[in-house]
């Protein structure tokens, strides 16, 4: 099986690890080990078809009993070890649900993720229909606590709400604790934008209807690679998240412009989202995570763009999260943003999330004290650093 013409890459090979790798609190090194070698077969199997993999993944069960900080530091160190031997470059240590965070603060989570630069780590707020307030203001302390330790970390860190298990892209994945398994993600705003242009004039219908046929052309051979590649090695297949994620040179924003007669930003966005959602949402192959379009601000050059000149903000982001996907990406926030402010926009998208029973994300980059006023200083090379708009 190779690839098809114009392959997207493949953004995230993950591994949702099972809950013996877990027993007691400690994890198991060597069975870290023992799934870190099997992924990176998998792996492997893929890029000898012709496709590029980018990041090859671990993830951990979510965690849903009281911690405090020194079981929480030994399961992170164990995981990184396991991920060091094994050759996998980063892990989620999974989604901390509301009963986990009993016993801890939220500098303890801080310190984790500032400590292991590998792990990405997610809290989660809202999985009924009620938002679970404790752990959105917790979450906003975590926000606010990386910042003043490290101002990258929080790319590793999002609040979530109603994303379900085995996602493939992080922050926010966490295993199901089940039999292990493989999700895939891939990076595809890119190739999807080439074959826009390559198209004749479309309206709305028709976007969705590209969407769709060019996502099967992507994700049809990717299916018939990866289910006999993953029972030769003993997992499962939990399926993709078809989200056409991007890339600072590969513009979803531009995408939508192109397909939506847009500018981002301006009457017609909503429903450009909504005609591009639909067509992702229609693929009929096994899907995990988000399933929708994501709008990562910082991560897009049409979308930073807009973000700077003031066309679009966080509430607009959100509205169209309604009809799309993740939630906040990767938002600007000015190191005088306060913190109550970070709480409210992370409450926002929870309530909008239980409401409609959708997964969305907020992470939230907010910039560390003492940081340019006027302008983001990331160093990450996928983020965008653009001036902050004025009033």
């Amino acid at each position: 099986m190779t690839r098809t013409r114009s392959a997207s890459p493949v953004r995230a090979v993950t591994l949702c690890l099972p809950d013996e790798v877990f027993q007691g609190g400690r994890p198991d090194t060597a069975g870290i080990v023992r799934y870190g070698e099997k992924i990176l077969a998998v792996s492997d199997e893929i890029t000898d078809a012709g496709y590029e993999v980018q990041t090859v993944r671990l993830s951990s069960p979510a965690l849903d009993r009281p911690l405090h900080h020194d079981q929480l530091h030994a399961r992170a160190a164990r995981l990184v070890e396991g991920c060091r031997r094994a050759g996998v470059g980063s892990a989620s240590l999974g989604v901390l649900r509301p009963s986990a965070l009993v016993g801890l603060e939220p500098a303890d989570v801080a310190d984790v993720l500032v400590t292991h630069p590998s792990l990405f780590l997610a809290v989660l707020v809202a999985d009924g229909a009620e938002v679970d307030h404790a752990a959105v203001a917790f979450s906003g302390a975590v926000v606010r606590a990386l910042a003043h330790r490290d101002g990258e970390a929080n790319f590793r860190f999002a609040a979530v709400a109603h994303l379900g298990a085995n996602a493939p892209l992080f922050p926010g994945s966490y295993s199901d604790g089940g039999e292990a398994g493989v999700s895939v993600g891939l990076q595809s705003a890119g190739p999807l934008l080439a074959r826009a242009r390559e198209a004749a004039a479309l309206d709305l219908t028709g976007a969705t209807t590209l969407t769709r046929s060019w996502l099967h052309e992507q994700l049809d051979p990717l299916d018939d690679l990866l289910r006999p590649a993953c029972e030769r090695h003993g997992l499962l297949f939990h399926g993709f998240d078809p989200s056409p994620a991007c890339a600072p040179d590969a513009s979803i924003g531009e995408f939508l412009e192109t397909v939506g007669g847009i500018r981002f930003g301006s009457p017609g966005t909503v429903a450009a989202c909504a005609a591009v959602t639909a067509g992702i949402r229609s693929v009929g192959l096994p899907t995990v995570g988000y399933a929708g379009l994501m709008l990562p601000v910082l991560e897009d050059e049409v979308l930073a763009l807009a973000w700077q000149q003031g066309r679009i903000d966080s509430a607009s982001v959100l509205a169209y999260s309604s009809v799309c996907g993740a939630g906040m990406d990767t938002i600007p926030l000015p190191a005088s943003t306060r913190e109550h402010e970070i709480v409210a926009m992370i409450a926002d998208m929870a309530a909008l999330s239980a409401r409609w029973a959708k997964p969305l994300s907020a992470r939230l980059m907010l910039a560390p004290p003492g940081a340019d006023p006027r302008r983001t200083e990331f160093r990450a090379e996928q983020i965008i650093n653009i001036d902050y708009p004025t009033a």
